[in-house]
């Protein structure tokens, strides 16, 4: 199971830098798809999707991030290229005292059910590379 999430977390993380994007792409709204940012703000991306605000901050660089809904499920993906592991357990911390359950067999998977939503967050620390996916899924 653990080798199942490993792989569609590697997954997810390679459809952010394999999707190409420009200023010529067909997202009108600016909603959709892969945005290079600097200066994103965990501020900005919770005012943009509102779901995000039932994380804890992070506190570190938001690159490259992604927003898609899918069948009613929310997801933003980004990257802090370039820092310590310590920011991916610090991270982790701040999920587990914010409330949101580890799955034992996934490792950096977190989750946690409020207001009807079942929250989950699933990030990997490696070669100084920190991916994270928030992801909001009602329950029916």
């Amino acid at each position: 199971m653990k080798k199942l999430i490993t792989a569609i977390f590697c997954i997810a993380m390679f459809s952010f830098v394999s999707v190409g994007c420009s200023k010529d792409d067909d997202d009108k709204d600016g909603k959709d798809g892969i945005e290079i940012t600097t200066g994103m703000t965990w501020e900005k991306l919770v005012g943009e999707h509102p779901f995000m605000g039932n994380f804890p901050k992070y506190d570190g660089d938001i690159e490259f991030h992604q927003y898609n809904e899918t069948f009613g499920m929310e997801s933003v993906g980004f990257f802090d290229y370039k820092c310590d592991a310590s920011m991916a357990t610090g991270y982790y911390s701040k999920l587990a005292a914010a409330g949101f359950t580890v799955n034992p067999n996934a490792e950096g998977m977190y989750t946690k059910t409020i207001d009807g939503y079942e929250l989950t967050f699933t990030g990997s620390h490696a070669a100084g590379n920190f991916g994270m996916v928030f992801a909001c899924n009602p329950i029916d």
